[in-house]
């Protein structure tokens, strides 16, 4: 009897192809090869560093005695600055860049 692969064309359920998914050795955004010079500001790096504490946007603009609304625009403006998609991604490239540090 003849062996089944699933790769194999002409076989039962045959014809796939595998998908190989390549990664870059290093993580993006490292110190080392930054996408491009980021500029972050005093205060943005003052909301990054709670945000890194797990603070919320209230939480923030309470102990920094700004409105929710400004600390969501520093939120968004470093959010963009780093391309990154959301928060958690966001404190993690600036960990990686060194822009804060864990505490």
């Amino acid at each position: 009897m003849m062996e089944f692969n699933p790769y194999e064309e002409g076989t039962v359920g045959g014809g796939f192809t595998p998908i190989v998914l390549e990664f870059p050795e290093s993580p993006p955004f490292s110190k080392q090869e930054s996408p491009k010079k980021l500029h972050i500001t005093r205060r943005e790096t003052e909301v990054l560093q709670w945000l890194q504490q797990g603070k919320s946007s209230w939480e923030i603009s309470k102990i920094l005695g700004l409105s929710e609304r400004t600390v969501n625009f520093h939120v968004y403006n470093v959010m963009e600055k780093m391309e990154a998609v959301n928060r958690p991604q966001m404190v993690t490239i600036a960990l990686r860049l060194g822009l804060i540090d864990l505490k």
